[in-house]
């Protein structure tokens, strides 16, 4: 029973020791943030390249920013935030609302598809595809 509480306990100590991090230190400005590994080796963007920056552009109220750095990052943390929120209130309520769109097999195809797609534009070196390199 301990445990039921004690794993989403130290992921929101987790989450919140990252927003704090990245609200006291700002990304985008700060040379000691990890730099990512994929694009060091290939020069390549990956999909995650530029979401540090984004969070912490948007922590620091710069939207717009955000958006340049990292679109996708962007687009999906309302996502994450309304799967955390009702995974924690799963958790410590007693009516269970059930996340089946995260599950279904045609939203994990759109995701992944969606992934390689801004994957591989974001890596055209052309006007407007290179907007999305951060």
């Amino acid at each position: 029973m301990k445990t039921r509480f004690f794993i989403p306990l130290i992921w929101c100590i987790l989450v919140v020791g990252i927003l704090l991090l990245y609200s006291l230190f700002d990304a985008r400005y700060v040379e000691w943030f990890p730099r990512c590994p994929f694009y060091m080796l290939t020069k390549l963007y990956c999909p995650g390249c530029g979401s540090q920056r984004a969070l912490s552009a948007l922590l620091h109220g710069d939207f717009f920013q955000s958006i340049k750095y990292n679109f996708l990052a962007i687009i999906v943390l309302p996502f994450l935030l309304y799967a955390g929120v009702v995974n924690g209130l799963n958790l410590l309520g007693k009516r269970n609302v059930p996340l089946h769109i995260f599950y279904a097999p045609a939203f994990s195809w759109a995701v992944l598809i969606m992934v390689m797609v801004f994957t591989l534009v974001r890596n055209i070196p052309v006007y407007p595809f290179n907007m999305l390199a951060p």
